[in-house]
């Protein structure tokens, strides 16, 4: 009796011990798929694909500098790249035309230079932009599509293009014109990297102090100027042979809105006027051609007063351009433009009407 109630207590004893076991095993079972859970949780983007056999594909980046970059363009003919810069560079001033000005639809995120501004994000180019529209107003850009010129700068697009240019700026109390050669580099993405202006010729600047009617209001019809008597003619001074080698280019030249005296042939406008009256003369094939108009005569005005650099800014032809340059060549010295209390160098721009008379 007393050996089977042993035997039953053993027995007992041993069950006691496995089922403790077994909850042992549960427990450790049960923290090894909590902390695998957490690893896939934490660490594994798709926990499905750590499971299953399929192979992903590998896809394999190649990075060949001696590529090129602008692969839609570099399978296009010359014309057809030509074709292309044309209507985006048509499209991208008809829009400033119409007022619209939007940098992602045009520009890289950082614009390398914008005129004169460089590393410019979308945000920065708009304001600078809008600060330098407000100081161009009337502003007028008609670029000339024969000259076009491009060539591939390493992965841009590097685009040249001449452009006529002309708008009044009120911080200049001036009217400007001037013929611009604009350089425009497009990247990879089609999107403009840098805009600058790389050359300028034909500058011209008016004085809005004045308007060019007042200052020029003596200007008479030099096809009759021959009738002005020859008392006249001879009471005006004599032209001056001055040398223009140490005067000229001596200092920055200073435009009318920049002086405070603007330069003034000796005598002022009604002398001047009567002394291209009593020079001019009619080019017989202008005369012969009914040619007349207006012709605009750039040069600079000295230091001493002496004239230089001879250009037409617009004329009328037949002989009438020359004919303007051949008398103001020989005129007399004039009142040089002042600034700051000293003589500069000035550019000017005088208009002469050829008309011929009844």
């Amino acid at each position: 009796m007393e050996r089977e109630n042993k035997s039953q207590h053993e027995s007992m004893s041993e069950n006691e011990v496995i089922r403790d076991r077994s909850l042992r095993y549960m427990a450790i079972g049960l923290v090894i798929i909590i902390l695998v859970m957490g690893y896939l949780t934490l660490y594994v983007d798709d926990a499905g694909s750590f499971f299953s056999d399929k192979k992903e594909k590998v896809v394999t980046v190649i990075d060949d500098n001696n590529s090129d970059v602008l692969v839609e363009n570099s399978n296009m003919s010359d014309e057809e790249v030509r074709k292309s810069l044309i209507k985006f560079i048509e499209a991208f001033y008809n829009d400033q035309r119409k007022g619209y000005f939007d940098p992602p639809s045009y520009f890289s995120s950082i614009t390398r230079t914008y005129y004169n501004y460089h590393n410019l994000t979308y945000k920065r180019l708009k304001e600078v932009h809008s600060k330098r529209m407000a100081d161009l107003q009337n502003y007028n850009l008609t670029w000339i599509v024969s000259s076009l010129d491009y060539d591939r700068n390493n992965n841009e697009l590097l685009a040249t293009y001449w452009s006529k240019v002309s708008y009044l700026q009120p911080s200049r109390n001036a009217e400007l014109s001037s013929d611009i050669k604009f350089e425009l580099a497009i990247n990879e993405e089609g999107k403009i990297t840098s805009l600058r202006e790389a050359e300028i010729k034909n500058l011209v600047v008016s004085s809005l102090n004045s308007s060019p009617d007042s200052i020029f209001s003596n200007e008479s019809d030099y096809s009759q100027a021959s009738t002005i008597p020859e008392t006249v003619a001879e009471s005006l001074p004599e032209p001056l042979e001055i040398s223009n080698n140490e005067a000229r280019y001596e200092g920055r030249l200073y435009d009318l809105a920049s002086v405070e005296l603007a330069p003034e042939f000796q005598g002022g406008q009604a002398a001047l006027a009567k002394y291209l009256g009593s020079r001019l003369r009619y080019p017989a094939a202008a005369r012969q051609n009914k040619t007349q108009g207006k012709v605009y005569i750039g040069f600079v005005v000295e230091k001493n007063g002496s004239l230089a650099d001879f250009k037409v800014v617009r004329g009328v032809g037949g002989g009438c351009d020359e004919e303007a340059i051949r008398v103001l060549r020989s005129s007399p010295a004039w009142r040089p433009g002042m600034a700051n209390g000293k003589p500069v160098r000035t550019s000017y721009v005088l208009p002469i009407t050829f008309m011929l008379g009844n």
